[in-house]
């Protein structure tokens, strides 16, 4: 994890039942004692049968062990960190990604996730380790146990998959992931994108300087929903790129990956998530986008993560 005086440790992702088109997510924050700061993330997923819209939503927390700062907060439109990063001409190179089948047993659950993880590695390294950033690769747990080190596992109405930050690890629980995404292989590699996307902010230092930002701010103030939006945008558009640089080799055929950025566009307009629109639109910008620079929601216009 990068070293700081707060990070943003974990995120979570609650994914509605297969065939819920309309109502709000289930979102149930994480209660964690001392300063608290809540992201929110949305994600949109299409599901197995009969492409019935599923929606993803979440919660980061701030570290409440850290020690709050005493700096006057950024101002919004500046980057939080990651300047390196998201200057330049950074590129994700074009991963042929070989992917197994998508089974619903431990075993075949885990070996396409592995799979599917080593590809995301394998095209965000360069970018990473370009940027002066150190590089490590997420870990993953399908079968996790009562607890981690971010604390207790989040319970099913609180969490399909979460990632979490003091381990670097991506939490997907297989009966709830089969549960929720069946094995509609676009839905799965929509939500392993967007979550390995904080795994780049992670190591970018991005959800370090978020955290400590967000020790500044009331829980939904508009200074607070503004930061919230440029944070899981970004991740959006991070996810855009990984699908940009797999389609069309190896296993991820190009309407496969175009049908997990379509998934983007199944939300619900929200104060912390953004628009639909913009929620696709970031997803797309990453798709379309020529270097890593082209996802700096920091610095995009108010309209645009709205």
């Amino acid at each position: 994890m990068i070293r700081g005086a707060v990070a943003v440790d974990i995120l979570t992702c609650t994914v509605d039942g297969i065939g819920s088109r309309t109502g709000p997510p289930r979102n149930s924050p994480l209660a964690v004692a001392g300063v608290l700061a809540l992201v929110l993330t949305v994600v949109g997923v299409t599901a197995l049968a009969g492409r019935a819209t599923v929606r993803v939503a979440g919660t980061a927390a701030a570290d409440p062990a850290a020690a709050a700062v005493a700096a006057a907060p950024v101002a919004p439109r500046s980057r939080p960190a990651g300047e390196p990063l998201l200057s330049g001409d950074l590129v994700l190179g074009e991963v042929v990604c070989v992917l197994p089948d998508l089974g619903a047993t431990n075993a075949r659950l885990r070996a396409f996730h592995s799979a599917a993880l080593d590809c995301l590695g394998e095209a965000w390294r360069p970018a990473l380790r370009a940027s002066g950033a150190t590089f490590t690769q997420a870990r993953l747990e399908i079968d996790p146990g009562p607890g981690s080190a971010c604390g207790k596992t989040p319970g099913e109405d609180q969490a399909t998959a979460f990632y979490c930050g003091r381990e670097e690890t991506i939490y997907l629980p297989r009966r709830r992931v089969l549960d929720h995404l069946g094995l509609h292989v676009p839905a799965h590699l929509a939500v392993l994108a967007h979550e390995y996307g904080h795994h780049v902010q992670e190591r970018g230092g991005i959800l370090d300087a978020a955290g400590r930002r967000l020790r500044h701010l009331g829980q939904g103030t508009p200074a607070e929903l503004r930061l919230t939006r440029r944070l899981e945008l970004q991740a959006n558009c991070f996810a855009g790129l990984f699908l940009a640089s797999v389609a069309g080799r190896g296993s991820v055929t190009t309407a496969q990956a175009e049908e997990a950025l379509a998934d983007f566009r199944h939300g619900v307009d929200s104060e912390t998530h953004g628009t639909v629109a913009n929620q696709l639109r970031w997803a797309r910008t990453g798709f379309t986008g020529t270097s890593v620079a082209a996802c700096d929601t920091w610095r995009a216009p108010a309209h645009a993560v709205r």
